[in-house]
């Protein structure tokens, strides 16, 4: 995948329109899946498949 594909956390919640503390409740509860680089991980991108899939399912959840 082409590095364009991959948001940070702040471009996620910019994106949805939340808050980037949304956005990592989400990561800390297993529900976005993210990669993590760097020696100690701490930088965090979410991949726009990753993002795409997360919204269909929780549209999906909403509309039962």
């Amino acid at each position: 995948m082409p590095v364009s594909n991959y948001m940070t956390i702040r471009e996620v919640a910019d994106y949805l329109g939340v808050s980037e503390r949304t956005v990592r409740t989400w990561v800390k509860a297993g529900d976005l899946p993210v990669i993590r680089l760097g020696p100690s991980g701490k930088l965090v991108r979410i991949a726009a498949d990753d993002l795409n899939a997360y919204v269909t399912e929780r549209r999906r959840k909403e509309g039962e």
